[in-house]
């Protein structure tokens, strides 16, 4: 397993931030998992059901 997957610092590519079903997505830019936010809250992994 990658480290920064057991430590949570994913770092979040924001030149592909998008909006899509109302969180902001995009990918890690080390591993390219993809994450999400909602406004005013911070970047995380993107759950498999949404």
């Amino acid at each position: 397993m990658i480290l920064h997957n057991l430590f949570g610092r994913h770092i979040p590519d924001h030149q592909r931030n998008r909006w899509e079903g109302g969180y902001f997505v995009t990918q890690c830019t080390l591993c390219g998992q993809a994450m999400i936010k909602l406004p005013g809250l911070p970047w995380r992994l993107r759950p498999s059901s949404a």
